[in-house]
């Protein structure tokens, strides 16, 4: 019978590294410093892993284990010296702890020809396998520091089953989700790879970890920050709610994308791989509904710092994406919410988060990104968060108005500054609900002192041009029309709101007082300009076809197209 001798008898030794080695016949020696687990190890000789999910509960016999003191150099070094293959799990700041034992029992085999032995590095933190491999060849003898890359691997591992803690109150039985699958690096093994069902050895492991990183834990993160800005209290709750899952799912598009265009190669086309990331986030789906795994957000969405590091699950995942060519806006929208996240006064770095929050909530989440992330504000991801910060605030202006909107529909807000990059003077929020070759829907929200620029929608293609409805739902709007009398003293309140350098460009000056519920019509190619109220406007648009490129401005610096903040 194979031996693996596993260094943690932690929630991933026992509740998956253990049972996945077992279940094809491995005795499992774990390694451990806890003497009520260690005793019940030996007692026992088994414990229970229960899979669970919304069906079932299975109990699943692990067994033979045993357990080793990992006090006891000698007896951990003997062990090792017999074992077919090593694993950890014991977190990075133990690691330097364990390597005098396990060199001794490399040494034992190197004195008797015992062959390659490698291990699975089964830690978070893509430098685990580095610290291992430093602090072993650290205690190492001449002689097994002369074979030693030959003889051992330290081996990557992706660990994606998930194991909430406190799952149980015996000392060895432990709760779990059915999934357990571990892929391991491929080309790191200096062994015999062993053939057991679950274990996956693959050839580009880097693709694996930043799957597990960017799309697992990146999902994972965005659903917990969401969830609790809703209130919700556990992962299957976000579940429940259409718009998230849809969000979340977009978020899985964006990465997946990503990912295929950065991994893929003639051996492995980009097809295929986001084909696979698209499955993987279909598969989370399914199993982020386990309820009675019991998941709480307060969990996933703990430490933001480190989930908002410069390379962790979602900084990380949306500069690969900027570095690919996809912008993240639905991931950015995420990044945004985790911003929010009310923190702990057990967490790290609490503090310094609250103040970071507690300056101007249109900049807060620039201060903590760039403290935390060590976001540059000239990258080319801090845009697209300024894109996402627009688009949240004219969602939240639209909601205000009493109109629903779906999650994934405030990404496909457009944020037009019409190329002059003075979105708060002269710019424009649009949802476009439909624009068919008949009929158009929209609602524009607006920020305080907000400027529409003049402009008129011409005849296109032999049509007319444009015919518009503006019905103000919300705060209030200035329009300006053709037809302004002289001494109507329209001209002056009309160019009173407008900046300075731009007041050449506005030429009607008819004013229309659209206030809550007021709605006005318009004719094709008429002239116009609006502005928003001192508290915003909401104004939804109903239209024949819209056809923006085809508009003709006053200001001839403005470009209609491209049209979003850059």
């Amino acid at each position: 019978m194979p031996t693996l001798v596993h260094f943690g008898a932690g929630n991933i030794g026992r509740g998956f590294i253990g049972q996945l080695f077992s279940l094809s016949g491995w005795e499992v020696v774990f390694v451990d410093v806890q003497e009520a687990v260690l005793k019940a190890l030996n007692e026992r000789g088994s414990y229970t892993v229960f899979e669970v999910d919304t069906e079932q509960r299975r109990p699943v016999t692990v067994s033979p284990v045993r357990g080793v003191d990992g006090r006891d150099a000698q007896a951990v070094a003997e062990v090792i010296a017999s074992a077919d293959l090593v694993s950890t799990a014991v977190g990075l700041g133990a690691l330097p702890h364990i390597a005098k034992p396990i060199t001794a029992g490399f040494e034992q085999r190197l004195a008797t020809a015992g062959g390659a032995l490698d291990i699975l590095v089964c830690e978070n933190g893509v430098q685990a396998p580095d610290i291992l491999r430093a602090a072993l060849r650290a205690e190492s003898s001449e002689q097994l520091l002369a074979k030693f890359d030959q003889l051992h691997g330290m081996v990557r591992t992706s660990i994606g089953r998930m194991v909430p803690a406190g799952t149980g109150t015996d000392v060895l039985d432990i709760t779990v989700e059915p999934y357990r699958t571990l892929p391991v690096e491929q080309q790191a093994f200096r062994g015999v790879i062993p053939d057991l069902p679950g274990l996956k050895a693959q050839p580009d492991f880097d693709l694996v970890l930043r799957q597990k990183l960017y799309i697992h834990n990146a999902t994972h993160a965005c659903l917990a920050y969401a969830g609790l800005a809703k209130g919700l209290v556990a992962v299957p709750d976000c579940m429940e709610d259409a718009d998230m899952v849809a969000s979340m799912r977009a978020v899985g598009a964006e990465v997946s994308a990503a990912l295929a265009k950065a991994h893929g190669s003639d051996s492995n086309p980009s097809a295929d791989i986001e084909a696979e990331c698209l499955a993987m986030v279909e598969d989370l789906c399914i199993r982020y509904r386990n309820r009675p795994l019991g998941d709480p957000l307060a969990r996933v969405g703990r430490d933001p710092v480190r989930k908002l590091g410069p390379d962790d699950r979602l900084i990380g995942a949306a500069r690969l994406c900027e570095q690919q060519g996809i912008k993240p806006l639905h991931l950015a929208h995420h990044i945004l919410l985790a911003c929010q996240y009310t923190i702990s006064d057990d967490e790290p770095h609490a503090e310094r988060w609250r103040q970071l929050q507690e300056t101007p909530a249109t900049a807060n989440w620039r201060a903590l990104l760039c403290e935390f992330a060590q976001l540059d504000p000239q990258e080319p991801l801090m845009s697209t968060l300024d894109l996402a910060a627009r688009q949240h605030e004219a969602a939240t202006r639209i909601r205000k108005s009493g109109i629903h909107l779906k999650e994934e529909e405030v990404a496909g807000i457009e944020i037009a500054d019409f190329g002059l990059n003075r979105f708060d003077e002269l710019g424009l929020a649009i949802l476009v609900y439909v624009n068919t070759d008949r009929c158009c829907a929209k609602e524009l929200a607006m920020v305080p002192g907000q400027i529409c620029p003049e402009h008129r929608h011409p005849p296109v293609d032999g049509q007319p041009g444009k015919e518009e409805t503006f019905r103000c739902r919300e705060g209030e709007v200035h329009l300006f029309l053709p037809g302004h009398k002289k001494d109507s003293g329209e001209k002056e309140f009309a160019l009173a709101m407008v900046p300075e350098d731009k007041r050449d460009t506005f030429t009607m000056f008819k004013h229309y007082h659209l206030k809550a519920g007021d709605q006005c019509t318009l004719k094709p190619n008429t002239p116009h300009w609006f502005v928003a109220g001192k508290d915003g406007a909401v104004v939804s648009e109903f239209s024949t076809n819209s056809k923006d490129e085809a508009d003709i401005f006053t200001d001839q610096e403005i470009q209609r197209v491209p049209d979003a903040l850059s």
